[in-house]
């Protein structure tokens, strides 16, 4: 038991960091992409969704963050929230109060869409934005037309967002998490240049960040670009493994 939860937070902490680079990458301009063009946005989308394809196993979760600073200029948080809930069609938002901050916060959940808007508040005047949107294969052209509206919307609105993607596949197989990371390689390799630069391994987990110059995302790790990182993660619970895709990072659990 012990063991396990000892994995379980090394997992956790691997996500953290990644979530934190991300942010980092954002707040300093080290991530690369095309961050308001509704129609560079899409084809940005639909190419990182080509390539994910070429893995093996069924795609249960396509997920999209937008996120990025809004400074107030004589408007008020709640009329801006309420400007993006409404132009995604979601429900009313709820004002709250975490950590001492206010956030104003709306959810829709269907089978195949999840929509979910914060905008938070940093300091007096300063407010942080995320959209996130959540698909099943089913749902992700619709998640793809939201995506473009993100890209206009929040431009209109002089909000300074930038765009991740990560997306997590299913299958049961035989071949052990370092084969099958291996044999998911040699296919996307296929269509993209992509060379491994750091690597994490535990009893049931091996990921990877790569540099893939040809990828439209791009973030500053270390003393590294990279632009993909790939989990393989073998559930002993369910019998299954995860192939999880982060572009340029997974922000996503396992």
């Amino acid at each position: 038991m012990l063991k396990a939860e000892l994995i379980k937070k090394r997992i956790i902490a691997i996500l953290v960091l990644g979530t934190v680079l991300v942010l980092a990458g954002w707040r300093y301009g080290t991530l690369q992409t095309n961050r308001y063009d509704s129609r560079e946005a899409e084809t940005a989308l639909r190419s990182l969704l080509i390539i994910s394809d070429q893995a093996p196993g069924t795609l249960d979760k396509l997920v999209v963050k937008w996120q990025g600073d809004w400074i107030s200029n004589h408007e008020k948080p709640a009329d801006v929230a309420a400007q993006i809930a409404d132009q995604l069609n979601i429900p009313t938002v709820n004002k709250l109060v975490e950590n001492g901050h206010t956030v104003y916060r709306s959810v829709r959940h269907s089978e195949d869409l999840r929509i979910r808007l914060n905008v938070m508040e940093r300091q007096t005047g300063q407010w942080y934005v995320v959209v996130q949107l959540e698909s099943n294969n089913a749902g992700r052209e619709r998640l793809i037309q939201l995506h473009k509206l993100c890209a206009e919307q929040l431009k209109s609105m002089g909000i300074q967002a930038q765009w991740n993607t990560a997306l997590q596949r299913s299958l049961q197989t035989k071949e052990s998490k370092d084969q099958l990371l291996k044999l998911t390689e040699a296919s996307l390799a296929e269509n993209i240049s992509m060379q491994a630069k750091e690597r994490y391994t535990d009893a049931t987990t091996v990921a990877i960040s790569y540099k893939a110059p040809e990828l439209p995302l791009m973030i500053q790790s270390g003393e590294h670009q990279v632009q993909m990182q790939m989990a393989v993660h073998e559930d002993r619970e369910q019998q299954n493994t995860r192939i999880t895709l982060g572009f340029p990072l997974i922000t996503i659990e396992y």
